[in-house]
């Protein structure tokens, strides 16, 4: 059997095994402007190619640059910017490049196993780099699994020992300098 597909399979799995359904995120998009219940669960939407991560995707600015942590042809890792409070120091977020896919239905075979691999090597990043004792793997799809951004991702959050099981992390803004301490960490960190 051709060892590449095996390794595939095997990361089909475990990555089916790690998604963690977890505390629900805090909406990107304003409630009042939410598509009433029902009417677009971002399944069948229109993909906007304006959605914040297609223009992170296309935006080589030095400012954009300081949240990205991995990119090659099929692939961004970043975190969210320095604006957005996050759930964890080292919360990452694993998308394709390609754009149009607005959920997990929406990629393609190819696309799921980059990032996976991407998903994986940003969990080794977060235990290296940051001393992470944990992780957790969210991805939601559509408007009623708290989907917010129609464009497919899967967010990779350390947790560090110290708290009660289950206990959620106080969301928080990052100063600039830790901000750009823990990016600096988790690049050094990238395993090759």
């Amino acid at each position: 059997m051709n060892p590449k597909l095996n390794i595939t399979r095997s990361l089909f799995v475990v990555g089916t095994l790690l998604f963690v359904q977890g505390a629900s995120l805090t909406a990107q998009i304003p409630a009042s402007e939410l598509p009433p219940a029902g009417t677009d669960t971002g399944l069948e939407g229109k993909y906007d190619p304006q959605n914040g991560i297609a223009q992170l995707i296309h935006d080589k600015s030095r400012e954009s640059a300081a949240s990205k942590i991995f990119e090659d042809e099929h692939v961004l890792v970043f975190m969210p910017l320095p604006e957005e409070e996050v759930v964890a120091p080292g919360h990452v977020l694993v998308v394709p490049k390609r754009l149009g896919a607005r959920n997990l239905l929406d990629l393609k075979p190819d696309e799921m196993r980059d990032l996976l691999v991407a998903v994986q090597k940003a969990a080794i990043a977060q235990k290296n780099g940051l001393g992470a004792t944990g992780f957790r793997v969210q991805q939601n799809n559509g408007l009623s699994s708290s989907q917010t951004v129609y464009h497919a991702h899967f967010h990779v959050i350390p947790s560090f020992g110290g708290k009660a099981p289950g206990t959620p992390a106080p969301r928080r803004k990052l100063p600039e300098a830790e901000y750009n301490e823990i990016a600096a960490k988790l690049r050094a960190a990238w395993p090759k």
